[in-house]
């Protein structure tokens, strides 16, 4: 009876997950996806609205660049809204405007999408004017836009969050295309042409590169036939050669200006893991363990925070000793990034690393029950708590299937969390956390700030 009930068991539990996890239990729509003769993926999610999303989303962006190339990327965002030969931009602009419609482009490391928020009843001329977008880029403009576009990359401001993300990137895949600049500036741009742009787009505006996502008040089989329109004639491209994994470089690339204001930028970060690893969902359950905090703002003040980082932030040295900070878990389809990016003064930016660090260390040794329910119930209401809107509903479906394959549904997502605890929290930053290499980077008036061996030091606990 005993070895029965042990074999039943797990099919028993598989069953009920298989049933919890479909998306109509929690009264949700399923994401439809259909792959077209030449390989662009159709994805779309129905709800019942008037309005809708429609986007192209690409699995191309500055990962995708080469050093002959550094900048091409930054040069199509901004070449993307100046017109296409069979739409000028004046044209373009009306035709989107005639609609109501909102358009965004946004390309990233390493996807890149065009999206547009529309009327149900215009969604053929919004894909009609996505696949001109993409298919027939205005690269024809480079010549006539480059000046302005160069000189607008000179005196624009950059985010800092921006900036420091960007060296990060750059200081821990410094070998290597990852690790190439979004925010500029980019060495070589001046000297791309028409030739440089089209290679990029040939090499990676293929079919099998190409995910067509819709949400809101469509159906599936008509946003198929309009891709198939739109799209069926993308080609494929070359079977995809075997690409070595970044390989993380633990280094620190530091900016030191004492004259840049009282307050220091810094970001650290360790090597983490892809989209599709099985440690990516309790990676994101530590996330929410370290959570974020900004002085002064909230409804709970830092000072008596439930979370043991955020009440060790804001209670050091009386007052505090950083303005803020947030924990980051940047998925790439081969390797991650996880780590966090702080604000302080220059007089705590030794305090306020060394909480930090420690927050992170205690993840391999000392991570509690009720720390893992607080952060597991902070991160379901952080999936299901958006805006709710079409546009939100549709990057995400386009966005999941270039990383998975496949739309994943909040129910499996919700599942997949309650089965993370501490002792799977502490398997996992032990496993990647702990005494492992980092990457470092900072900006303004770093005098107090550790030398990287002791950094290195911080990793692990050292006991005796």
């Amino acid at each position: 009876m005993l070895g029965r009930a042990s074999f039943i068991r797990p099919r028993l539990a598989r069953g009920v997950s298989q049933v919890l996890a479909d998306p109509m239990a929690w009264n949700q729509a399923p994401v439809a996806v259909t792959t077209l003769s030449n390989g662009v993926r159709v994805a779309t999610k129905e709800s019942f609205s008037e309005t809708a999303s429609v986007g192209v989303y690409l699995d191309a962006g500055t990962r995708n660049e080469t050093k002959e190339t550094i900048g091409a990327t930054y040069l199509l965002e901004q070449l993307s809204l100046t017109g296409t030969a069979k739409r000028p931009m004046a044209k373009l602009e009306a035709e989107v405007e005639s609609m109501g419609a909102q358009l965004d482009v946004s390309y990233g490391r390493e996807h890149s999408s065009f999206s547009m928020h529309l009327f149900s009843k215009d969604l053929a001329q919004g894909v009609d004017v996505l696949a001109d977008m993409v298919t027939s880029p205005g690269i024809a403009n480079l010549d006539k836009e480059k000046a302005s576009i160069l000189r607008k990359l000179e005196v624009k401001e950059q985010p800092t969050r921006a900036v420091i993300d960007d060296r990060l990137h750059a200081c821990a895949f410094r070998d290597y295309s990852l690790g190439f600049s979004t925010t500029g500036p980019f060495d070589g741009i001046e000297n791309l042409t028409q030739a440089h742009l089209k290679q990029y787009i040939d090499s990676n505006y293929t079919a099998e590169k190409m995910v067509v996502a819709a949400s809101g008040g469509i159906k599936h089989a008509d946003v198929v036939k309009l891709a198939e329109k739109a799209f069926g004639s993308v080609k494929a491209g070359p079977p995809v050669i075997g690409t070595t994994k970044p390989y993380f470089c633990g280094a620190e690339l530091l900016y030191r200006n004492d004259e840049m204001g009282p307050l220091a930028y810094i970001s650290v970060a360790w090597e983490a893991v892809p989209w599709k690893s099985p440690d990516a969902v309790t990676f994101m359950v530590m996330q929410s363990i370290i959570g974020s905090y900004k002085k002064n703002a909230g409804l709970v003040p830092g000072s008596i925070s439930g979370n043991r980082v955020i009440n060790s932030v804001a209670n050091k040295m009386g007052v505090g000793c950083a303005d803020e900070y947030e924990c980051f878990m940047r998925f790439y389809k081969d390797t991650g990034l996880f780590g966090f990016y702080i604000v302080c003064d220059e007089v705590a930016v030794e305090h306020a690393v060394g909480e930090l660090m420690f927050g992170y260390n205690l993840l391999s040794f000392s991570v509690t029950d009720e720390e893992v329910e607080r952060a597991k119930r902070e991160l379901k209401a952080t999936l299901v708590n958006g805006s709710g809107s079409s546009m939100q509903s549709c990057n995400e479906i386009g966005t999941q299937v270039l990383a998975y394959g496949r739309g994943l549904p909040p129910a499996e997502m919700m599942l997949r969390i309650d089965a993370v605890d501490a002792e799977e929290v502490k398997r996992v930053a032990y496993k990647y956390l702990n005494d492992q290499e980092i990457a470092i980077t900072g900006l303004g008036p770093l005098h107090g700030m550790p030398q990287f061996y002791s950094m290195r030091q911080k990793t692990t606990m050292v006991r005796y």
